[in-house]
């Protein structure tokens, strides 16, 4: 992905949403461990469900019922809605921002799912039609499978593709860099080894995120 494509990608609708947040969650929230306790069960979920859909999810080219698809058509949404329900609980943003952050963030997808399903149904017509009458969007309240329709099962390579691995990686690095925040700046206290360890470890997945990166820019070459 080049700068250019990066940028753009910057402006894009969801993150005028996300920056506005981001920066009053750097600038005045915080965790203890009653608040890490408290939300950590929705971010596992909702990474679980992110997981678990990208191992089925064949984007454009068909249209995809197997794995969580059968029960709800937009896991993937699903998924993000419940790590940014977990964020809130965790990072302690209050009752009055935190449903504010997710009623903008419930709009925005809203609005992205509609546009989607527009795209889905002049893609798939009927088929899709059918998809969406028997199958809710989100909310998973049926629950008997979909299975009117090509199956496929988990495929690990179209999970590693679908590049999974990095939210997983900056879920980790920002839990940890505001418990640092939290015990260094807020309760003023000095590092202890595990506190160490954690900022090891945060170092240790920001380098592997950035040699991914840079590995992926390398012209590819067949062993001789």
């Amino acid at each position: 992905m080049d700068f250019k494509h990066r940028l753009q990608r910057s402006f894009k609708p969801r993150f005028a949403v996300i920056y506005p947040f981001g920066v009053f969650v750097l600038l005045f929230s915080s965790l203890d461990d009653q608040s890490l306790r408290a939300g950590i069960g929705y971010i596992i979920a909702g990474l679980l469900i992110r997981l678990w859909s990208n191992g089925y999810a064949i984007k454009n080219d068909k249209l995809t019922i197997s794995g969580p698809y059968a029960f709800v058509r937009d896991p993937l949404y699903l998924g993000t809605f419940l790590m940014a329900i977990g964020f809130t609980i965790v990072l302690k943003m209050g009752w009055v921002v935190g449903l504010l952050f997710l009623a903008a963030l419930g709009l925005m997808y809203y609005k992205t799912i509609r546009s989607e399903q527009k795209m889905l149904l002049e893609k798939f017509g009927s088929v899709y039609q059918n998809y969406c009458a028997k199958v809710p969007a989100m909310i998973p309240w049926r629950l008997i499978p979909y299975t009117n329709g090509e199956q496929w099962p988990f495929n690990l390579q179209r999970l590693i593709k679908s590049k999974e691995h990095k939210p997983l990686f900056w879920i980790t690095i920002i839990l940890i860099a505001f418990h640092l925040k939290t015990r260094l700046l807020l309760e003023h206290k000095a590092m202890a080894s595990k506190d160490w360890s954690l900022l090891f470890l945060a170092a240790l997945l920001i380098g592997l995120d950035i040699s991914y990166e840079m590995n992926k820019k390398l012209p590819f070459r067949d062993p001789q």
